[in-house]
């Protein structure tokens, strides 16, 4: 949907005319720039009716024509609607109406004809920044199809005012100078292409890198070194707003048993389908990290000890009544957790050894259970 036109008193900004989404305002940008070229022609298509060279009425009419086209594609870039797909932007569009544009004037031209050949050649160079290499010389070789047919029908129609030498000629430097353009084209566009691709697989391995640095492998969790810098921006954030900020450190009940009887794989498993429980109980502003072996610190903003409490006996709860996917059977997963949170003087390290003494009360009180620290 387009932005509400500006009042009269108020100057035009460029987000009004190009739009807010980056990639919007890019397409759009092309588009103007094709209209500023367009508008060029149309100067030199009214300086040519000045000299005599076509009607005042054809002149008009093909000045009218273009400014009307490149009004609806800017209408159509401008709206969203074509800034994915198979064309993005309609910059290939574009270049295939130039195309028919320029056959029209060149039959419109008359005794000037042969200059309009300058504008097939910056077709091509537009090529390269919206068409892949093949694209590029379907669009070269169409070109001189195109032209080829043009000339003939412009003879056959006017045969006094286009003699077959000259458009002989014409075409001739139209036929050994188009694919030269093409060829560079052609090489500039498989750089592009390169470029792109190699720039997406760079961005994938840095976004790799990046997980690989903040992430647990089995568990998907953070890792602890990651929640580490999480902990000391919200204590920040704590310090700043004066808001509760809660930590629970939680260590899976026998675990080592499920180790020694089912094996280290079952192991992980149990791991991952903690942690997949864990996430999907607690809410998004949470975090949790996987702090060593079977113990998990998850990290509670705006959220007073009390309540981190009520959270983990929530859990509790809901692991105890939810099926145990995958895992053999008659296998429940409790967890002992030690919850406490900031104080104003409190240090990272001081709360989580806070947290880590009551996890360990909780464990020796008989398990499955959450203790404040």
């Amino acid at each position: 949907m387009l932005p509400a036109t500006p009042s009269p008193d108020e100057p035009l900004r460029l987000p009004t005319l190009l739009g807010s989404d980056p990639l919007v305002r890019q397409q759009v940008g092309v588009v103007l720039f094709s209209t500023g070229t367009y508008a060029i022609y149309g100067l030199i298509t009214l300086a040519q009716a000045a000299m005599g060279l076509m009607p005042w009425s054809l002149a008009w009419a093909l000045v009218a024509a273009s400014m009307a086209m490149n009004g609806v594609f800017y209408l159509a870039v401008r709206s969203g609607a074509v800034s994915h797909g198979s064309d993005p932007g309609l910059g290939r569009l574009q270049l295939l109406v130039g195309v028919l544009c320029m056959y029209i004037g060149y039959a419109a031209a008359g005794p000037a004809a042969s200059a309009v050949l300058l504008a097939m050649a910056s077709h091509i160079v537009y090529s390269m920044f919206a068409m892949t290499p093949r694209q590029v010389w379907r669009l070269a070789l169409g070109s001189l199809g195109g032209l080829a047919l043009t000339m003939v029908l412009c003879h056959w129609a006017w045969p006094e005012r286009y003699a077959v030498p000259v458009q002989a000629t014409g075409l001739l430097y139209a036929l050994m100078v188009v694919p030269l353009i093409a060829l560079l084209a052609h090489r500039v566009t498989h750089m592009t292409t390169t470029l792109k691709r190699q720039r997406a697989e760079l961005q994938a391995a840095m976004a790799r890198l990046e997980e690989l640095a903040t992430r647990d492998e089995l568990t998907r969790t953070h890792n602890r070194r990651h929640m580490g810098e999480l902990l000391r921006q919200q204590q920040a954030l704590h310090r700043r707003l004066g808001q509760p900020l809660a930590v629970a450190l939680l260590d899976i009940d026998h675990f080592k048993s499920v180790n020694d009887h089912h094996g280290h794989a079952m192991g992980d498993e149990v791991l991952r389908h903690f942690a997949q429980r864990l996430g999907a109980q607690l809410r998004s502003v949470d975090a949790v990290a996987r702090w060593g072996g079977e113990e998990f610190l998850v990290l509670l903003p705006a959220t007073a000890r009390a309540d981190a409490l009520v959270a983990m006996d929530r859990l509790q709860q809901h692991l105890a009544e939810a099926p145990a996917d995958g895992l053999p059977g008659g296998l429940r997963i409790s967890f002992s957790a030690g919850v406490t949170e900031f104080g104003p003087q409190d240090t990272v390290d001081a709360v989580v050894e806070r947290a880590d003494q009551a996890m360990y009360r909780a464990k020796t009180s008989g398990r499955a259970r959450s203790v404040a620290g």
